[in-house]
């Protein structure tokens, strides 16, 4: 629409941006990625030259530095995270974050770290995609029934979008029993190990981005919604015992910790309880916004963000727009 053109003319050209930012400078944002592909690494380059160029990049240990009375934060403070440990992190974001100097949290998941398991929303991705069939038709107790086709591309990608997010929402067990029986369901085999482009940084690796400045930060042993865990002793391994093996593996203290998915239905009272039982300084979630110093520290908003993230939608993400 030729408005939302001039709008964009106002923000970009005209100061707009600027404007938005230094309404927001007391605070600090909290950038979150996933993944990065190699064909995104000259995007990267673009996004971390507007960081620096506008924002002043700083750890989420000095958050918490600042949140105790310490150094107070700089004016335009911006934390980066990466949540789940992927090793295309490792190819094709930490040099880019190195050379400019941004301080990065990655967040691993220790079994997938450990080669146990790979996350649970790739393999979904890997049966539909590669399913045999021309439809799956999913049970879910209850006498719930999905019927899915899978003849074309759109559908298939349907069909997984529908799986994880639907799968978020039973009990944990049953969702741990839907998965190890996905594959029959697809008429595949589901390999032990992730596909090309989905694997783990190892326990060495991240002892070695650790070393170069990296600061590693649990996401929970196997990646559940930690909502839909009923056990206090199985809430703990995915808290306290993910961050002890953590620290026995990579010889470090682990401090900061990251919520799957991270909504405030995918949390509840148990688990923020059991984070905060296990010693973490921070919990990252997955609510939009920017944060002050007085935001509770394991309740921290994040801004979205891809490797291929569109940089003027970036911009204003990052001045505190489409929150």
């Amino acid at each position: 629409m030729p408005w939302k053109k001039a709008a964009r003319v106002v923000l970009h050209r005209m100061g707009g941006l600027e404007a938005l930012r230094i309404r927001h400078r007391r605070d600090f944002g909290v950038l979150m990625f996933h993944s990065f592909q190699e064909q995104d690494r000259a995007n990267v380059e673009s996004i971390c030259s507007r960081i620096t160029r506008h924002f002043s990049p700083v750890s989420l240990s000095e958050i918490v530095e600042a949140m105790e009375g310490g150094p107070a934060l700089p004016d335009h403070a911006l934390a980066v995270t990466v949540d789940d440990g992927y090793r295309n992190f490792l190819l094709h974001g930490h040099p880019i974050f190195r050379r400019y100097r941004i301080p990065v949290t990655l967040y691993a998941v220790a079994g997938f770290a450990g080669g146990r398991l790979w996350l649970w929303p790739d393999q979904i991705e890997f049966g539909v995609q590669h399913a045999e069939r021309a439809g799956i038709r999913a049970e879910f107790p209850g006498g719930e029934v999905m019927e899915l086709p899978l003849r074309t591309p759109s559908e298939r990608a349907a069909a997984q979008l529908r799986l994880t997010e639907r799968l978020k929402e039973i009990p944990n067990q049953q969702r741990l029993d839907f998965v190890a029986r996905f594959g029959e369901l697809c008429g595949i085999e589901i390999p032990r190990d992730p596909p090309a482009g989905r694997e783990a940084m190892s326990w060495g690796e991240l002892r070695a981005v650790a070393a170069e400045g990296v600061e590693i930060g649990c996401h929970t042993e196997t990646h559940p919604i930690l909502s839909r865990i009923s056990s206090p002793a199985e809430l703990s391994r995915e808290t306290r015992g993910a961050k002890e093996l953590m620290e026995e593996k990579l010889g470090l203290e682990v401090r900061h910790f990251c919520y799957p998915n991270g909504r405030p239905e995918d949390i509840g009272e148990a688990a923020a309880e059991s984070v905060r039982a296990a010693g973490f300084a921070t919990a990252t979630v997955c609510s939009w916004g920017f944060n002050t110093l007085a935001t509770e520290r394991l309740q921290i908003r994040r801004i979205p963000f891809t490797s291929d993230t569109d940089l003027d939608y970036g911009e204003e993400l990052l001045a505190g727009l489409h929150m």
